[in-house]
C-alpha cells in the first residue's frame, strides 16, 4: 500500500460525501481512505455505509466521543501505507492530486516529506451566522525566505520552527498541505498527534527531525473551513464550543485570555520543548510576543466591540511590568504608517483577517466541490 488518507470525522455528514469523493475518484488501487467516525448522531454512519462498497474504504467507529487528537491517532494506527495524508472531513483533493503526489514521491527519491499550496475555502455561515463564503488563494502565504521548490535544508527549517517560538509561521501549519511517509513518523519521540493543535506539533516535530523534506508551489487540495469546524471560531478569538470541539483546554502558567489560536500555539510549544531538549536547548517561546499577540486580539475585540472596556481593563491589569515592557519593545519594531492605516479601518472583516489574511469574499460558491471546479477551470473571482 503506498498511500493512506487519513480521514477523522465527526458529525461530519454535510461535507463528508463530498471530501471522500475527491479521494475515491482516483482510480489507483494502492489507496487507501481510512476514516474514523467519532460517535457521529448526524447521518455519518449512513454515508460511510454508502461509501463501503468501494474496497479502498476502511472506516472505524468510535462508540463514544473522543478528542480530535484522539481520533487523528485511530486513523493513523489502522494505516497500511508508506504514506499518509491526512485531511479534514470539510476539506477537498483537487482532480489528479493523488498521482501527482505519488509521481513526486518517485521523482525526489522517497523523501520524508513532500509539502504543497492549497487554496482555502470557508463555507457559508463559517464567519458566523449569515457570512457568505470567502476563498484564499493560497491558503497560506509560504515565506519568501525559504525556497519556493524543491528541499528545504535543515538549517532553513530550523529557522521555520524558531519563528513558530516567535508565533510567526513561515510554513503552513496545516497537515492537510505535508504529505508524510511512515517511516517520519515512526522515528518521531512520541505519538506524532498531541493536543491542543495536532498538526501544529507534528509539523514542527517533522521539521526537526527529517532527513529530507521537498516543498512544491502546486496546489493540490482545498483546506475548508466550516461552521462546525475549530478553524471557523478562531476569527472571533476562539470560543468555548470551538475548546470542546477539540477537547482541549488551553490554560498554563503566564496564560492570558484572548485568542485560542495563540494559546493554543503555546501549549504545542510547550510540548515541542518536552521531547526535543536537545534540538530546542537554547530555544525559548518569545513571552514579549505572546504578550503582544493576545493585547492586539483584545484591541481587535474591543474595536469590533465583542469586548467591553471593563472586561479590557480586567485584562490589562493581569500584565506585569516586564509584559509591558516586552510589549513596548514589539510594538516599536511594527509600528508603521500601514499599521497605522489597517487599525484606523478595523470592521467585521477584521476580525476573520487577523486569523486568515488572505480571505477574500467568494458569495457564488456554497459547495466546496463548486470551488474546487472553478479553481481548476482559473476562474476565480
Amino acid at each position: 500500500m503506498r498511500l493512506s488518507v487519513l480521514l477523522p470525522t465527526r458529525n461530519g455528514a454535510r461535507y463528508l460525501r463530498e471530501c471522500a469523493g475527491s479521494v475515491l475518484a482516483s482510480p489507483r488501487d494502492d489507496l487507501e481512505l481510512v476514516v474514523s467516525d467519532n460517535a457521529s448522531d448526524d447521518g455519518t454512519r449512513e454515508i460511510l455505509e454508502s461509501l463501503s462498497a468501494d474496497p479502498r474504504v476502511r472506516v472505524l467507529r468510535q462508540p463514544e466521543p473522543i478528542s480530535v487528537t484522539a481520533n487523528w491517532m485511530r486513523t493513523l494506527e489502522a494505516a497500511r501505507g508508506d504514506y499518509v495524508l491526512l485531511l479534514g472531513d470539510d476539506d477537498f483533493l483537487l482532480a489528479g492530486a493523488v498521482d501527482r503526489l505519488m509521481s513526486l514521491v518517485d521523482q525526489h527519491g522517497h523523501p520524508d516529506c513532500i509539502s504543497f499550496e492549497a487554496y482555502g475555502f470557508a463555507f457559508p455561515d463559517a464567519f458566523g451566522p449569515g457570512s457568505q463564503a470567502h476563498f484564499s488563494d493560497p491558503l497560506f502565504p509560504y515565506s519568501a525566505e525559504l525556497p519556493r521548490r524543491g528541499e528545504l535544508p535543515p538549517a532553513a527549517r530550523e529557522w521555520a520552527v524558531r519563528d513558530f517560538f516567535r508565533f510567526e509561521f513561515r510554513v503552513c501549519p496545516n497537515l492537510q498541505t505535508t504529505l508524510v511517509s511512515r517511516a517520519a513518523l515512526e522515528r518521531l519521540p512520541s505519538k506524532p498527534f498531541q493536543d491542543p493543535y495536532p498538526d501544529f506539533y507534528a509539523i514542527n516535530a517533522l521539521l526537526l527531525t527529517v532527513m529530507r523534506w521537498i516543498h512544491v508551489p502546486e496546489k493540490l487540495a482545498v483546506v475548508g473551513i466550516s461552521p462546525k469546524s475549530f478553524g471557523g471560531t478562531l476569527s472571533s478569538g476562539g470560543t468555548e464550543q470551538g475548546r470542546r470541539y477539540l477537547g482541549i483546554e488551553t490554560s498554563f502558567p503566564g496564560y492570558l485570555p484572548g485568542t485560542d489560536m495563540i494559546n493554543g500555539m503555546h501549549l504545542t510549544l510547550q510540548n515541542l520543548e518536552r521531547d526535543f531538549p536537545r534540538e530546542l536547548a537554547d530555544t525559548e517561546i518569545s513571552r514579549s510576543n505572546y504578550v503582544y499577540r493576545q493585547i492586539y486580539s483584545w484591541y481587535l475585540g474591543w474595536r469590533l466591540k465583542t469586548i467591553g472596556s471593563r472586561e479590557i481593563l480586567r485584562r490589562l491589569r493581569l500584565l506585569s511590568a516586564g509584559d509591558w515592557l516586552g510589549f513596548a519593545r514589539e510594538l516599536a519594531g511594527r509600528v508603521s504608517l500601514d499599521m497605522v492605516r489597517q487599525h484606523a479601518r478595523v470592521d467585521d472583516h477584521s476580525a476573520i483577517g487577523s486569523v486568515w489574511p488572505n480571505m477574500r469574499p467568494a458569495p457564488r460558491f456554497t459547495s466546496i466541490a463548486a470551488f474546487a471546479e472553478s479553481a481548476a477551470a482559473n476562474t476565480l473571482p
